[in-house]
C-alpha cells in the first residue's frame, strides 16, 4: 500500500468536514491541529468513526461529532495525565523511603548486597532470559548515579564515599524501583509489603502495573479508554490472604470486574489503596471526581466505562471515596 501523501492543514481540516466532523471555527481547528498534530488528535476521534456493515470502520464520522469535543477530549486526558503523574510521584517518594528505611537498617549499603536477593538472579538461565538480572540493574543505576547532579550525591563523589541506601535510592526512577522490588527475595518483599498491609506478590504486580502507566504519561501517550493487562486484584478472602483485613474490605466493597481490572479505573483503584495506607486525607480523588463528573466532553461513543467506570460515576467515587478515607 503506497504511503499516505502529505497535506497541507487546509487540507486536513476540509478532509474532516467531508467526512462528517462538525467544524464550527477552520482557524481555530487549523491552530489545534498545528499546535497538536491530525495524527495525535485522530487517536480521541477514532472511537467515533462509523461502521461498516462488515465491521470495520468507515472514514465518515458518527453524527454529532464535533471538533470542540473532540479537543476536550483530548484535554480531558491530558488532565488525567498530569493527576496520575502526581499521585504516582507521592506514591514513589513512599515507596523510596520505606525501602530505604527498612533495608537501609540492614545494611546501608543495601542495594549492592546480593545476600537480599533472590538467588535466581543472580546467575545465568538460559530459558527465563533473567540472564544476570541484579548485575544489569546494578549496571544501570551507576550509570543513573553517574548522571546524577544532585549535591548530595556530588559531594560523596567528590570525598569518594560509597552512597548510602538512602542517598542513592533518590537517583531511582520508578522503573528502578520497581525492579528492585521484583528482584529481592520473598523476605524482604513481605517486609516491605506488610507497610501496605497486601501480599508480596500482589505489590510486585502493582508496582509493574503502574510503572507501565507513569511512562505512558510521562511520554504523552493516550490513556483514558487504554486497555491494558488486567492488573492482579487477589481473593483477599482465601484462606492464603485472609490476613490482609484492610485490602480484603477495600477491594471486596469494590468489588471491580475484569473491565475495571484491564482499563484505568482499576489502577486508580490500586494507587488509591496503596496511598490510603499512610495518608487519610489526601484530596487528589476530588480533583479526580470533578475530572471525571464536570470535565468529560460530549464525543460519540466516548464512555466512562471505557475507563473501567461501570455504574453509576458519582455512585462509584464515593464509594471510593469513603473506602479510602475508612
Amino acid at each position: 500500500m503506497p504511503t499516505k501523501p502529505h497535506k497541507e492543514y487546509s487540507e486536513l481540516v476540509e478532509l474532516l468536514i467531508r467526512r462528517g466532523m462538525i467544524i464550527e471555527d477552520s482557524s481555530y481547528v487549523t491552530r489545534k491541529l498545528l499546535q497538536v498534530g491530525y495524527y495525535r488528535l485522530s487517536g480521541f476521534w477514532y472511537i467515533s468513526r462509523k461502521s461498516n456493515e462488515d465491521g470495520t470502520l468507515s472514514d465518515q464520522f458518527l453524527p454529532n461529532t464535533n471538533f470542540n469535543e473532540i479537543y476536550r477530549l483530548y484535554i480531558f486526558d491530558k488532565k488525567l495525565r498530569l493527576l496520575l503523574l502526581d499521585i504516582i510521584e507521592r506514591l514513589e517518594v513512599h515507596i523510596r523511603s520505606i525501602i530505604a528505611h527498612e533495608l537501609g537498617k540492614i545494611d546501608p549499603l543495601a542495594y549492592q548486597n546480593p545476600t537480599l536477593i533472590n538467588q535466581k538472579f543472580l546467575h545465568f538461565q538460559w530459558r527465563k532470559s533473567k540472564a544476570y538480572a541484579y548485575a544489569k540493574w546494578l549496571d544501570s543505576l551507576a550509570n543513573k548515579i553517574d548522571r546524577n547532579k544532585d549535591d548530595c550525591i556530588e559531594w560523596h563523589r567528590k570525598e569518594d564515599k560509597d552512597l548510602p541506601f538512602w542517598v542513592a535510592i533518590e537517583a531511582w526512577d520508578f522503573g528502578t524501583l520497581s525492579k528492585y522490588y521484583s528482584l529481592l527475595n520473598g523476605k524482604n518483599q513481605r517486609k516491605i509489603a506488610k507497610k501496605f498491609n497486601i501480599d508480596e506478590n500482589t505489590l510486585k504486580n502493582w508496582l509493574n502495573e503502574i510503572n507501565i502507566l507513569r511512562n505512558l504519561c510521562a511520554h504523552h501517550a493516550r490513556v483514558w479508554n487504554r486497555a491494558f493487562t488486567d492488573i492482579s486484584i487477589p481473593d483477599f478472602n482465601s484462606e492464603k490472604l485472609s490476613k490482609f483485613k484492610i485490602a480484603n474490605h477495600y477491594f471486596s466493597n469494590l468489588n471491580l470486574d475484569n473491565k475495571a481490572k484491564s482499563r484505568i479505573f482499576g489502577r486508580i483503584a490500586a494507587l488509591l489503596y496503596l496511598i490510603s495506607q499512610t495518608s487519610k486525607n489526601y484530596k487528589w480523588l476530588d480533583h479526580f471526581s470533578s475530572l471525571i463528573t464536570e470535565d468529560f466532553p460530549n464525543v460519540p461513543n466516548a464512555k466512562l466505562t471505557s475507563m473501567g467506570i461501570v455504574s453509576d460515576p458519582k455512585k462509584t467515587l464515593l464509594q471510593l471515596k469513603q473506602l479510602v478515607q475508612n
